[in-house]
C-alpha cells in the first residue's frame, strides 16, 4: 500500500489518492526535461483541469471520477482526495511542518505523477522545476504569486496557451484576446479551469492570497477559458453590486440595521455608565457620613466644618 494510503497518512474521513484510480487509467505525463518543465501529456492533453484545495465547503465536489478532467492538488491534500494527476509543492522547506506521523517526502517520491517544485529534487523522481520565468513572461505579466494556488493557475493558463498554439498550427496566440480571431476564441472556449476546495477567506488568506488568485482567474477569463466555480466557492463573489445597491437585500438582517442597533446600544451603555458613576459618587458620600455618625455614636470626636469648631 502506498504511503499516502497508510492508515497513519490518510486524514480522518479521507480516502487518500489512489494511484490506480479508474479515471487515470491510460493517462500519464512523460517528463521530457524536468529543469525546463517540458512535459508531454499522453495519450493527448486534457482540456479541463480542476485545481483543488483543502476547504471542505467544495473540496469533494471536484470531478474526481470524470476522466476528461485532470486533477491538480497541493501540499498534503493527497491525504484527503481520491485522485490526482499532478502535484504542487512550491516550498523549499517541503520536508518541514508536515502532519505529525506522516512522511510527505516519501509520498512525493512514490506518487509517480509530476510534482512541481521550486527546483528539481533528486530524491523525487518526478519532480519538475516550476517554470516561473515562462509563467511571468507569458501569463502573469508581473511577478505576483502569493499562494500555491496562484502558481497552479499560472501553469494551467500557460499550458492552455501552448495547447491553443499547437491547435492553431503553431500560430502565436494574440496578446489582445478581445481582438482574437474567431478560431482562437473557439479554441479557448474548449478549455476549462475548475476551482474546488479554495475559498481564501480565512485570516491573512483574505488579505493577500485571494486577490492574487482572482487576478489569475481574470487572466483566464480574458482568454475565454471557461471558469468553473461551485456555488459554495467564495472566489469572484460580490455581496451586492456597488452603486446599484447599497447592501445585500437577501440576507437574514441588513448591515445597516446592525449598525443602527450597535449605535443605539452604545448610546444606552454610555448613559448607564454616566448614571452608574453618579450613583457611585452618592454611595461614597453616604458611606462617609455613615462612618462619621458611627464614630460620634461611639463617643469619638470627629471635627467637621461646623460653627464654633
Amino acid at each position: 500500500m502506498p504511503s499516502n494510503q497508510d492508515h497513519q497518512h490518510v486524514a480522518p474521513g479521507g480516502v487518500g489518492v489512489d494511484p490506480n484510480h479508474p479515471a487515470e487509467v491510460g493517462h500519464h505525463f512523460e517528463i521530457i526535461d524536468a529543469e525546463r518543465a517540458i512535459v508531454k501529456e499522453l495519450p493527448e492533453p486534457r482540456k479541463k483541469i480542476a485545481i483543488c484545495g483543502f476547504a471542505a465547503s467544495s473540496r469533494m465536489l471536484a470531478p474526481f471520477d470524470d476522466p476528461a478532467w485532470s486533477i491538480a492538488i497541493l501540499n498534503q491534500l493527497n491525504r484527503h482526495v481520491p485522485r490526482a494527476s499532478i502535484h504542487f509543492d512550491i516550498h523549499k522547506n517541503f520536508r518541514e511542518a508536515n502532519v505529525e506521523g506522516t512522511d510527505h517526502p516519501a509520498y512525493l517520491a512514490e506518487c509517480g505523477i509530476p510534482v512541481y517544485m521550486t527546483q528539481v529534487e533528486p530524491s523525487i523522481p518526478t519532480s519538475i522545476r516550476y517554470p516561473i520565468e515562462r509563467v511571468i513572461e507569458k501569463v502573469a505579466g508581473i511577478d505576483y504569486f502569493t499562494s500555491t494556488v496562484a502558481f497552479m493557475l499560472g501553469l494551467a493558463i500557460l499550458n492552455i496557451d501552448e495547447q491553443v498554439e499547437r491547435e492553431l498550427n503553431g500560430s502565436p496566440v494574440p496578446e489582445r484576446f478581445s481582438d482574437a480571431r474567431e478560431a482562437v476564441a473557439a479554441a479557448y472556449q474548449q478549455h476549462s479551469i475548475g476551482i474546488y476546495g479554495i475559498d481564501l477567506i480565512v485570516g491573512t488568506e483574505y488579505d493577500f492570497q485571494k486577490s492574487c488568485v482572482e487576478y489569475m482567474l481574470g487572466l483566464a477569463n480574458a482568454r475565454g477559458i471557461t471558469i468553473v466555480l461551485p456555488p459554495q466557492c467564495a472566489l469572484l463573489k460580490q455581496r451586492w453590486r456597488y452603486g446599484y445597491e447599497t447592501e445585500p437585500a437577501n440576507e437574514l438582517i441588513k448591515m445597516s440595521e446592525l449598525k443602527r442597533r450597535g449605535e443605539a446600544l452604545e448610546n444606552e451603555r454610555s448613559q448607564l455608565i454616566a448614571k452608574l458613576q453618579t450613583i457611585d459618587g452618592a454611595r461614597q458620600e453616604q458611606q462617609y457620613w455613615s462612618q462619621v455618625l458611627d464614630l460620634r455614636l461611639k463617643g469619638g470626636h470627629v471635627t467637621l466644618n461646623e460653627p464654633g469648631t
